[in-house]
């Protein structure tokens, strides 16, 4: 294999495709990269059998070829080398060659042969959305899936699509996230649970424009195709929980409230709360107020927000890094919370529409 590439480009890509890498598998060639020349196409890709990327550039082929270097190494390598002109060459299967400027570094390699397969070219569902509107939907999601290990199932975003809708849906048992974007063309019908860590990946490799992402499934994997870069992952097993039986259907406290105004008073409570337990704080809704406490040994502070709210005066508990982290992923000016009683869970909706949903269950005091 020989070919000359951007430096800049070839770091990018190794950039990208090293965070399949996750550092702890026993399978030593899954800590490298593989690097495949063939026409005017230089391919890298990683994998840690859970997640995999592949990114291509341009380069200039002399010799096609294929090898699997050090990921890590090289990535760092590369990342130094700036926007020169870089020259790879491998001849003998035993060592990689890199050439920039004046400089010369010879590293190891490893034997393509041993390195699994991991592209899957059988999808039976396959539907187009917008880059950023997949996007906004795991950063609307994916911070409720669970990160623990207690129900593996639950680490995973259900992703709905039926006709010409996609949903996503995660829960950790505490709290929920629903959003919905509708598609441009219809599609089969279908469920699959994605790993919340490769939806977090897709989010941060897709582009905040209206670029296309191709969304393939089969019953073991998803595939998202932004065009130069694939991430290809393990779909989980198992039945996803009944999460529309914990949603409340009726409510007897509605609030109306401007989302800017109660995540800065969130933000200076959330200072004190930070210091208690399960990050506790007092909500109490009367007489178109809503008042926020947060008490701790290192201080007390109370916060209070204009709402407008119909039904009964409401008092009860919350995590405040649970109302956070819902309010930093809404970009409504205006929300509506529904209670049904101080220990059901707290809706959060837009003033219309089904866009997204959150429930939050309260914190449960003694006495």
């Amino acid at each position: 294999m020989k070919l000359y590439c951007n430096g800049l480009d070839l770091a990018d890509s190794f950039a990208k495709v090293t965070k399949a890498i996750s550092g702890k598998s026993n399978i030593p060639i899954l800590e490298g990269v593989k690097i495949t020349a063939l026409g005017n196409n230089l391919t890298l890709m990683a994998s840690d059998t859970e997640i995999t990327i592949e990114n291509t550039i341009n380069a200039k082929i002399l010799l096609e070829g294929e090898i699997v270097v050090p990921g890590k190494l090289m990535s760092e390598l590369v990342r130094k080398m700036g926007s020169q002109q870089v020259e790879l060459e491998c001849l003998d299967e035993k060592y990689l060659n890199i050439k920039y400027m004046d400089s010369v570094t010879q590293i190891m390699v490893f034997k393509t042969d041993e390195y699994p397969k991991f592209i899957d070219s059988n999808y039976d569902n396959v539907f187009s959305m917008m880059q950023n509107q997949l996007k906004d939907m795991v950063n609307k999601t994916a911070f409720c899936a669970a990160v623990d290990d207690t129900r593996p199932i639950l680490r995973g975003c259900l992703m709905k699509v039926k006709s010409k809708e996609i949903s996503l849906i995660a829960i950790d048992g505490l709290r929920l996230a629903i959003t919905k974007q509708p598609l441009s063309l219809p599609s089969g019908d279908f469920n699959a649970v994605v790993p919340a860590r490769a939806l977090n990946e897709i989010s941060k490799l897709a582009s905040d424009n209206d670029e296309i992402v191709t969304i393939s499934l089969n019953n073991k994997k998803i595939m998202a195709d932004m065009g130069h870069t694939k991430i290809i992952a393990q779909l989980l097993e198992g039945e996803f929980v009944n999460y529309e039986r914990i949603i409340p259907k009726d409510s007897i406290t509605e609030v109306k409230v401007n989302c800017a105004q109660l995540e800065e008073a969130l933000d200076r409570v959330s200072i004190i709360s930070r210091n208690v337990q399960a990050n506790l704080i007092k909500i109490d809704i009367n007489d178109g107020i809503m008042s926020i406490d947060a008490n701790a040994e290192i201080g007390n502070i109370n916060e209070k927000v204009p709402v407008n709210m119909q039904g009964k005066d409401m008092k009860l508990a919350l995590n405040s890094k649970f109302l956070s982290d819902c309010l930093k992923s809404i970009d409504s000016e205006y929300i509506k919370f529904n209670f049904s009683s101080s220990i059901q869970p707290c809706l959060i909706t837009p003033l219309s529409g089904d866009e997204f949903l959150y429930l939050i269950l309260p914190v449960r005091l003694m006495g």
